[in-house]
């Protein structure tokens, strides 16, 4: 006989699951989607989809601090219910101006799903079992992401509307699972070495181990949250368009097949006792694949090596940062923190700027040489918030 807590959490890993595959049909094609519907510019497109993260990220950071006030059940209840009137009202609005409106709405929605998600399996879940946890969420993650493109794909080829039409299909299915086999999340009773607080965005702003932890994900993320992007533009720039559409397409299956083969195998493992070092290894990894990347030129073997070395970071950094908010947030700001964190992601918004800017402007093998400074010091900047007191008495209460 199955647990509660394990019913509520293999339903909560399947709706974010089918909400991933939604927004991997769709994401990908939104530029197309304002092009062919409503005739804008390739840099109108460009703002325009940055303007719309932007706002998901923001927006979703305060109501993921939000979270930690209601219910959290039936704050993702109500985020899945957001999402879905978001991807039906883009197909219906014949506006440009209310499509970035609505897909503004649906990356909110996504990112407090996301947030809240955490927030809930962190509250619920013993400490053994959250590393698991959280790395088989990833693992779901890119599954999705390995799902949607090719179906969006599939789809518009009939019609241009139908990828979202697909997202509300797969996003009305989590609603159910949420509402039938999710329990209410109780909060563990807070223990006496990390007692709880009362609720106040306040106490984020004095915590300097998130501020630390949150430059950390930032330079992680935009060194691993767009590589495949970071890759494409580095490609076009060095190479012909032939040999960067061979890369690609060998550098993102080599990509899927190592986080879905190792990522839980590799997550599971990972303890506050032994995140120090682990970590390490993945900044190693991150390192090595980089410089990997820089010297492969038009080679595919050393491409295909190269990535899968690079991913295996990806696999540590993944469910580590989230293992280090986990053990600073205070009982009863869970998903306040996780939504600090988000702010992160905006690393992997700029990658492709980044990106840009030093191909026009530097040496194309400098490209590398800067993400491995920033890895460097997204690993500094780890270090110096597990330094803190608060991190240290955790990890030996773990002991």
């Amino acid at each position: 006989m199955l647990s509660k807590t394990t019913i509520s959490t293999g339903g909560l890993l399947l709706s974010s699951l089918l909400l991933t595959i939604g927004r991997g049909a769709t994401l990908p094609f939104m530029a197309i989607y304002l092009t062919r519907k409503y005739g804008m510019g390739v840099d109108i497109v460009g703002v325009a989809m940055s303007v719309a993260l932007t706002v998901g990220v923001v927006f979703s950071l305060l109501f993921g601090i939000l979270a930690d006030r209601f219910e959290k059940k039936r704050y993702m209840l109500l985020s899945v219910l957001v999402f879905i009137i978001g991807f039906i009202a883009i197909p219906l609005v014949h506006n440009a101006v209310l499509v970035v409106i609505f897909f503004s709405l649906i990356n909110c929605a996504y990112s407090v799903f996301s947030t809240v998600l955490k927030g809930y399996f962190s509250d619920t879940l013993d400490p053994g079992t959250k590393a698991k946890i959280f790395s088989l969420n990833y693992t779901f993650l890119n599954i999705g992401w390995t799902i949607g493109p090719p179906l969006g794909t599939m789809l518009v080829i009939y019609s241009i509307d139908m990828p979202f039409w697909m997202a509300v299909c797969t996003s009305t299915l989590p609603l159910f699972l949420i509402q039938r086999f999710v329990q209410p999340g109780n909060v563990a009773a807070p223990s006496p070495d990390s007692p709880a607080v009362s609720w106040s965005p306040s106490v984020m702003l004095h915590d300097r181990a998130l501020m630390w932890f949150t430059l950390s994900a930032f330079l992680g993320s935009l060194v691993g949250g767009s590589f495949a992007s970071c890759i494409s533009q580095y490609l076009l720039a060095v190479a012909d368009s032939d040999f960067a559409q061979k890369a690609v397409g060998l550098v993102l299956p080599v990509n899927a097949a190592v986080v879905v083969l190792l990522q839980y195998a590799v997550g599971r493992r990972l303890t506050p006792q032994n995140l120090r070092p682990l970590m390490g290894l993945g900044t190693i990894c991150f390192i090595l694949g980089l410089a990997g990347f820089m010297v492969s030129d038009t080679n595919l073997v050393l491409w295909g090596v190269s990535v899968a070395i690079f991913t295996v970071g990806e696999l540590i950094y993944a469910p580590g940062e989230y293992m280090l908010i986990d053990h600073i947030a205070p009982a009863g700001m869970k998903s306040s923190y996780f939504s600090a964190q988000s702010l992160g992601w905006l690393g992997g918004a700029l990658n492709p700027l980044v990106t840009g800017v030093i191909l026009t402007t530097l040496p194309a093998w400098s490209l590398f040489a800067i993400l491995i400074g920033a890895i460097v010091l997204a690993w500094l900047c780890m270090l110096k918030g597990m330094s803190g007191r608060t991190w240290d008495m955790l990890s030996l209460k773990s002991v």
